[in-house]
């Protein structure tokens, strides 16, 4: 599946860079200030420990959804496992905050870039979005709760360091100058009374600007955004059920393996379903696996298509897509938001990787096929009682070789160990995972070969019938 549209309608998407990293909501000198200054009046009310409590859960708050959006990201380029952990959080999100509307007072107003607020930076916010949107696909009502939580614990956790920014510099003896001494310190200690006591009622608003632009910023993601509308674009029909091809040696319950072929049963739409005269034959789809892998199509069959598992397929939902996607509405999105924030979408995960590289079937839901997972190994090495071996040390006949490999993905070793060629020698499991024991019973040069498919890794051995156990040159 390639994405067409319009390259150049946004220069932010056309060099992506490879990161994760996600820029902090609240400026770290802003945060540093306000933490200092209330740690500081607390000292000197005997509260240390308690108000080191209360900054620390801040601070976490803050590092949480920073935290999450780097999650919203991993779930998007296709990160096992990621997808399901971003549902879960965002669902914790909206228990802990109202579900109450976002406010409307300006909504229409165009924001340009003179008009941000350095002390905040949106662009993790972006992120959040997009994640309530991938992990949201055909569930509106779900991705605006989840969005509707995320404004809120955003604003609460950026609502005291950015409110008394101001009061904490002048409280340092930072600031500019503008701010009486007795202000300063009045509003830092009723600040730090109220951040101790951790009434959520008592948080303060973030200042109007920021807020304002904020929920602007959800509130058209809502009505409509590029996530939804690319995923719309891309939909085909439903997959409602995944048919193996049973193969003599294997039972139905084993996992499937690249190569194999599927049928793949689709739930035709509702205007094909009505018409007498289709054949229930879908033409004009193709499939995609998880993360990101085209599938070669053997044939349509009766509401379904029969397809073959891709290299590099992953488990996960199959994701049957239209073979000519029309994304100009999702490219007029991605323009529309980039102009209105440019910082933060340039900074977010729509500067940083193309769409059509996002891990997108993984959002398609429906059932999902468990592929097995086949290792390839990325390093082998061998080791006798006095150390490492090199290819130019010989080892004594009937002296043990302990031969330790790793393979990737982690873990599949286990469920898949290596066919093992010994040449020489005789070869035993060793006392844990990723360990094959070999001892040559012959003398001569061999090569041991570990293999899985056509992943292979050789190992030297030099068997010598005259050399001492355990002893090298």
């Amino acid at each position: 599946m390639v994405m067409v549209g319009k390259p150049a309608a946004m220069s932010l998407m056309e060099h992506p860079e490879n990161t994760i990293a996600v820029p902090p909501f609240v400026d770290q000198r802003v945060l540093i200030q306000f933490c200092q200054a209330v740690q500081t009046c607390a000292d000197g009310q005997g509260l240390h420990d308690v108000a080191a409590r209360s900054l620390n859960e801040l601070r976490a708050d803050l590092a949480a959804l920073t935290n999450l959006a780097a999650l919203c990201r991993l779930a998007i380029l296709g990160q096992p496992h990621a997808f399901a952990r971003v549902v879960d959080e965002m669902h914790c999100i909206a228990v802990d905050h109202p579900a109450g509307p976002l406010d409307t007072e300006g909504e229409e107003d165009e924001f340009c870039e003179d008009e941000t607020d350095d002390r905040v930076q949106l662009a993790a916010a972006i992120d959040l979005l997009a994640g309530a949107a991938f992990v949201s696909k055909d569930r509106p009502r779900q991705r605006d709760r989840f969005i509707i939580g995320i404004v809120r614990a955003i604003e609460n956790a950026i609502a005291f360091p950015v409110v008394l920014s101001r009061e904490s510099a002048a409280y340092l003896g930072q600031g500019p100058g503008t701010l009486l001494p007795l202000e300063a310190s009045s509003v830092i200690a009723n600040a730090t009374q109220r951040l101790i006591e951790g009434d959520q009622k008592c948080v303060p608003r973030p200042p109007a600007e920021i807020r304002r632009r904020l929920e602007t910023l959800a509130r058209r993601w809502m009505r409509g955004n590029p996530v939804t509308t690319f995923l719309e674009a891309l939909s085909g029909l439903t997959v409602h059920q995944i048919v193996q091809w049973v193969h003599p040696g294997r039972t139905p319950s084993d996992d499937s393996s690249v190569g194999d072929p599927l049928t793949l049963l689709l739930r035709p739409d509702r205007d094909e379903a009505e018409d007498d005269e289709q054949e229930d034959r879908p033409c004009g789809y193709g499939a995609m696996f998880c993360p990101h892998q085209p599938a070669e199509v053997v044939r349509p069959v009766k509401n379904g298509l029969q397809v073959r598992i891709p290299e590099g397929a992953t488990s996960g939902p199959v994701a049957v897509l239209k073979h000519a996607p029309d994304f100009r509405k999702t490219w007029d999105l991605i323009v529309e938001f980039g102009r209105g924030y440019p910082v933060e979408m340039s900074a977010s995960i729509f500067g940083l990787v193309r769409m059509d590289g996002w891990a997108y079937p993984f959002a398609f839901g429906g059932p999902k096929l468990e592929i097995a997972r086949r290792p390839r190994v990325t390093a082998a090495d061998a080791f006798t009682p006095a150390g490492p071996l090199t290819n130019d040390h010989p080892v004594a006949v009937g002296e043990e070789v302990a031969i330790h490999y790793r393979v990737s993905p982690a873990g599949s070793g286990t469920s898949a160990p290596p066919s093992v060629d010994a040449p020489g020698g005789v070869v035993t499991q060793g006392p844990r995972p990723g360990v094959i024991l070999y001892r040559p019973v012959v003398p001569g040069r061999y090569f041991v070969e570990l293999a899985w498919g056509d992943s292979v890794a050789s190992i030297p051995i030099h068997a010598q019938a005259d050399l001492p156990a355990g002893e090298q040159p």
